[in-house]
């Protein structure tokens, strides 16, 4: 064997032995693993705090918007050792989060400092439609893992959106009542739902678009066969008054009414599914199917 032969052999051992290190080194980058699987995890936004404290282990999540510790937007326990934020950057760097999850458009100030100061943020889309709420929830799988809560609401949610009421079947007309006589026409979620559900909306009917105001007597000669009201009784005020007019009081001790939870306006992604099952079943009540 030549001397340029024997130190090419002699070298391969050290090629090998560099090729095996450097697959050690790298194997994390290549082979998919669970995203964050130990991250610090600190939330921005409302609507964020609540998916997070829904679907995340509470040991991973560092931070929430101080609007989760009020009782009338909490929905998930709150653990004791979260640190309530509102929203400035600053308050965060003691975390040290390895990722700060924020809206679409909110908190913008202090989401561009934390990214400054090399901070990972992930603004997760805005859902104003089932669409968009698709998307808000593919997006927030892709910045923290398979979670299976999220997995699971997914699947129903699109279990749900494939049921199209049988046709030749009549969609009982339903509308909207809000506080201060406020109706939700055309282009709103909510009108989405109901539509989806089987019901005619009779505000977006009459040609309301969006946000809308109606009069008692308007309701009343409109005859929605299902009245929806916005929120609980719990939640009384001034601005429910129509309420406990007696002709809708009606509708209420009759049944045909039912309630939209409050998470509906500000976290859509916590109540879809369970709006657009019990919408499908109230419907199924009303026209009379098994």
């Amino acid at each position: 064997m030549n001397k340029g032969r024997k130190k090419e052999v002699e070298r391969r051992p050290s090629i090998a032995i560099l090729v095996a290190v450097l697959a050690v080194t790298l194997l994390p980058a290549l082979v998919p693993a669970p995203v964050f699987a130990q991250a610090r995890i600190a939330s921005l936004n409302l609507c964020m705090d609540q998916m997070l404290l829904q679907w995340v282990d509470p040991e991973k999540i560092v931070s929430v918007t101080w609007l989760s510790g009020e009782k009338h937007y909490r929905r998930a326990p709150l653990p004791e050792h979260l640190y309530l934020n509102r929203a400035q950057a600053e308050e965060l760097l003691p975390l040290k989060p390895d990722l700060v999850l924020t809206g679409q458009y909110g908190a913008q100030r202090a989401s561009q400092r934390l990214e400054q100061l090399g901070f990972r943020v992930v603004r997760i889309p805005d859902a104003y439609n089932l669409a968009q709420l698709q998307q808000q929830l593919v997006s927030l799988q892709q910045a923290l893992g398979e979670l299976p809560g999220l997995q699971q609401e997914q699947g129903k949610l699109q279990t749900l959106l494939a049921q199209v009421p049988e046709a030749g079947n009549r969609n009982p007309g339903a509308l909207i009542l809000s506080a201060n006589n406020i109706t939700y026409g055309d282009g709103m979620l909510e009108h989405e739902l109901l539509t989806r559900a089987g019901f005619t909306n009779l505000a977006a009917q009459q040609g309301i678009q969006q946000l809308g105001r109606v009069s008692l007597e308007q309701v009343i000669d409109a005859q929605p066969e299902l009245l929806v009201f916005y929120g609980g009784e719990q939640d009384f005020a001034i601005a429910h008054l129509a309420e406990r007019h007696p002709v809708l009081r009606d509708y209420i001790e009759a049944g045909r009414v039912y309630r939209l939870p409050q998470e509906l306006g500000f976290c859509p992604a916590l109540a879809v599914v369970d709006v657009l099952q019990q919408l499908t079943d109230k419907r199924k009540e009303i026209v009379g199917q098994p």
